[in-house]
């Protein structure tokens, strides 16, 4: 694919995840090189996959990443409210998680893909809060890119911030 002609508004779409996304989650569950660069351990259990696939919009909201040209599962967007001090959800205070299937990685989706989900966060949510590994650049570069600033650092871990309008 030849990146400057690279249009991701024209080639992915973010929608609903979908019961019949199972095949392509799984398909990125258990990829070493994805788990490696996003800080999670493989899935190689069908039957764990699908314990977590089942479980993706039970305490967070999931976002599918899908090429329009077929419709096929290539990532996961994941908003869920910290936890406060009393315990219970801060849905002022959210925080973010994403993972790209490594075939359509360095493309400009995820970048597309969480702008699209950034701009259409509303009240009460006040501050997004995303925790990459120090040497993900390119996960840091998405983030630089959207508007986020790092806030914090900690075991190899880098944290960013964004104040939402």
């Amino acid at each position: 694919m030849d990146k400057k002609n690279n249009s991701p508004e024209k080639e992915v779409a973010v929608t609903e995840l979908r019961t019949d996304d199972f095949a392509d989650y799984y398909e990125m569950m258990r990829d070493e090189q994805l788990a490696k660069k996003t800080g999670f351990e493989p899935v190689n259990d069908e039957k764990k996959a699908h314990m977590l696939f089942e479980s993706e919009n039970d305490t967070n909201k999931t976002y599918a990443i899908r090429l329009i040209n077929g419709g096929k599962l290539i990532g996961i967007i994941n908003i869920f409210p910290e936890i406060g001090d009393n315990f219970e959800p801060d849905y002022e205070n959210i925080e973010l998680g994403y993972f790209i299937n490594t075939s359509y990685q360095q493309r400009g989706y995820m970048t597309y893909a969480l702008g699209e989900v950034l701009n259409h966060l509303k009240a009460p949510v006040k501050v997004v809060e995303a925790t990459v590994e120090a040497r993900n650049l390119p996960s840091q570069k998405v983030l630089h890119s959207l508007g986020f600033a790092q806030v914090d650092e900690y075991d190899n871990n880098l944290v960013f911030e964004m104040k939402v309008k």
